[in-house]
């Protein structure tokens, strides 16, 4: 998948999922009051942060390997849910006593910034229990976070003028009994907080792979973790299927200080850079072509480094 489908899709499912949510709210949290309105601000929280979360696990995961898929996605649900019922029930009760619309506004950018931070919490958790580096994990969670905070503000404002459109259309009628001005902005809503936490996470991106050729060419995967690997194996980070040249697990990039490193992992092939075997660990530059069997890599870097840098450490 390509940066640009990836925003894409999160924006497109951000807003599923919070229609998904408004649909469940209004089946299962009748009437009005802060517990009816928080429970319908969980039901948006689960439908946004599961959806995001599948998005965001399959692009960098493989379908394949179903328990890291499905672990980070429950996680995302957990947190989302708990981040839109506190959302939720912080927006009313503020609402209650005020009765300002930058209350409501405030209780969905809370909702945002909790889904945005479901998206990176399992890494975090993991990284902290099996003793890993947290710091790639803690960078990811705050991109998210910062988008989902920007994306629940702007989503909140429009769903207020969205529904204030709405309800001018139908000023004649009973406000319960309209369904499109509730749907059409928690829609907005849910697409705002999925556009602008992909956004995040793009923008802000500090190295990430482009495979040129082989494999589901043109798909680029962000190196978030302290180690991807690159293979055949369904465990790998980097899947290249097909190519009987690329052995299981064939190669992996790892973070060393400042600077990312690959590795032959002893396979049968060799790995090159730039068409130049490597025998040990070598330190990668933004342009550098990784290319292991028939597939080709290119690595892509924000930071920039000395000269002196490049090549083997």
């Amino acid at each position: 998948m390509s940066f640009r489908l990836f925003v894409y899709y999160c924006a497109l499912c951000g807003g599923a999922g919070a229609f998904a949510g408004w649909g469940l709210g209004r089946a299962l949290a009748t009437g009005e009051g802060i517990v009816p309105q928080g429970l319908k601000g969980m039901w948006l929280g689960v439908g946004v942060a599961f959806l995001l979360g599948l998005v965001d696990a399959l692009w960098n995961f493989a379908l394949r390997q179903v328990l890291s898929v499905l672990a980070r996605v429950l996680t995302a649900v957990l947190v989302g849910g708990m981040a839109g019922l506190l959302g939720g029930l912080v927006g009313e009760a503020l609402y209650g006593w005020k009765h300002h619309d930058a209350f409501l506004v405030l209780g969905w950018s809370l909702v945002g910034l909790l889904v945005g931070l479901s998206l990176g919490v399992f890494d975090l958790l993991a990284a902290l229990a099996l003793g890993r580096d947290p710091r790639p994990a803690s960078r990811k969670s705050l991109k998210c976070l910062l988008g989902g905070l920007l994306g629940g503000a702007l989503g909140g404002s429009l769903s207020l003028l969205v529904r204030g459109a709405w309800g001018e259309l139908f000023h004649d009628k009973p406000s319960e009994l309209l369904w499109s001005p509730s749907a059409t902005g928690f829609v907005a809503l849910g697409m705002c907080i999925g556009l602008m936490i992909g956004l995040a996470q793009v923008l802000f991106k500090e190295a990430w792979l482009r495979v040129e050729a082989g494999f589901r060419a043109g798909r680029e995967v962000l190196i978030t973790r302290p180690e991807i690997t690159i293979g055949r194996a369904e465990s790998c980070d980097v899947g290249l299927f097909g190519d009987p040249s690329v052995d299981r697990v064939h190669a992996s990039i790892h973070r060393e200080g400042n600077r990312f490193v690959v590795r032959d992992l002893g396979s049968l092939g060799g790995t090159f850079v730039n068409e130049e075997p490597i025998h040990g660990p070598w330190a990668l530059r933004a342009g550098d072509v990784i290319r292991v069997g028939q597939s080709r890599l290119r690595f892509g870097e924000r930071a920039r480094r000395h000269p002196g840098e490049e090549g083997r450490p």
